[in-house]
């Protein structure tokens, strides 16, 4: 399975529940962005990006 396509959706979802009084959609969006950076060359060297 690849976690990629879905991580946004889940950092939205866990920013709101563990920090109801910081979260906004863009701070969500930048969190997301940096892991789905980090997560996307070892997702290629393992073939889950198909």
């Amino acid at each position: 399975m690849n976690a990629v396509p879905v991580m946004p959706a889940a950092v939205h979802q866990a920013l709101r529940k563990t920090m109801p009084g910081r979260y906004t959609p863009e701070l969500a969006d930048e969190v997301a962005a940096e892991i789905v950076a980090r997560l996307w060359p070892l997702a290629e060297q393992t073939g889950g990006t198909q």
